[in-house]
């Protein structure tokens, strides 16, 4: 083992352990003494966001650098750093108080989701890793609905299972993307029992079959999930993004279906309609560019292929 990896395997030990402990610590404080200690958290995500500095500057730069200055960027990303660890830091006291996730978090738009779940094909969410989106899947499952959500294994195994167990126990279905048969499998039963499953179609996918499609003006890998899954089994596809809404408050807005165009051709369609999901992705981040936690990530690492003629 290389020292790098040597490296990340501690940090990601200390995060964990410092997770731990601080929501042994925090569980049993007064909301108002655990909001004085929340600066805190600031401090401490420094340390552990330091090594990603460089990307989100990057990220920050590749996006808006023709638009904003260096000084004007420097802020976002302080202010994307302040809101992801003070994010983090009210999970950690809310998954503990979930009673007090239904009167943090409202939902716009419900209608849209109602009218949507009663057509009896299931529903696709489409969303992001945008806000405190696992506090989005919480309030959710709260609501009454059978909520499931792809994701990536995390690299960290003894993190994951955590997280893994604690959504089982609280009402949301974690299905790995890996292995893939397995995923598109628990995906379509989802779908045929009527409940709803979120897809986050905000990272780098790779080159495991994806399209690449305009994202912030870069070709971008994108996974074809939500449209395959919507084209199969009739569930219609509605973008959900959770947004700050004033002090300690939370607002999930839900959008009313995406009309997907058709095509004669399969992949034609694909990519299509795979870049309209993209490009709702693209205006959430552009209107709340500080909830975005995709700028510390390698969104664009997968270059287009260039093939000459």
């Amino acid at each position: 083992m290389s020292i790098t990896s040597m490296h990340k395997r501690f940090l990601r030990a200390m995060g964990r352990n410092v997770f731990y402990v601080s929501r042994k610590i925090v569980r049993h404080l007064p909301y108002r003494v655990f909001k004085m200690l929340t600066p805190l958290s600031v401090v401490v995500g420094r340390i552990f966001l330091k090594r990603k500095k460089h990307i989100v500057l990057k990220n920050l730069h590749l996006v808006f650098g023709n638009d904003k200055t260096r000084e004007e960027i420097n802020d976002m990303a302080h202010s994307w750093l302040k809101n992801m660890c003070s994010g983090m830091a009210e999970l950690t006291y809310l998954i503990d108080h979930p009673e007090k996730i239904i009167e943090r978090v409202s939902i716009e738009g419900g209608q849209n989701l109602e009218e949507a779940v009663s057509k009896g094909h299931g529903v696709i969410l489409l969303s992001a890793h945008f806000g405190n989106f696992v506090l989005m899947l919480l309030r959710m499952a709260r609501a009454g609905y059978k909520t499931n959500c792809i994701m990536r294994r995390m690299k960290d195994k003894q993190f994951g299972k955590s997280v893994y167990d604690f959504c089982g126990k609280n009402g949301v279905r974690i299905i790995y993307s890996l292995p893939h048969k397995e995923c598109v499998e628990q995906s379509f039963k989802s779908l045929r029992n009527g409940q709803i499953l979120f897809v986050l179609l905000d990272q780098n996918y790779g080159e495991r079959g994806g399209v690449f499609v305009d994202f912030f003006g870069k070709p971008a890998a994108t996974g074809t999930g939500p449209v395959i899954f919507s084209n199969r089994s009739g569930a219609p596809i509605l973008p959900v993004f959770i947004v700050g809404d004033g002090v300690d408050r939370h607002k999930i807005i839900i959008g009313e279906p995406v009309k997907l165009v058709a095509s004669q051709y399969e992949g034609s369609s694909l990519v299509r309609n795979t870049a309209q999901l993209t490009k709702i992705i693209e205006t959430y981040i552009r209107q709340y560019p500080h909830e975005w936690g995709g700028w510390m990530h390698l969104r664009w690492k997968t270059e287009k292929p260039v093939f000459i003629k």
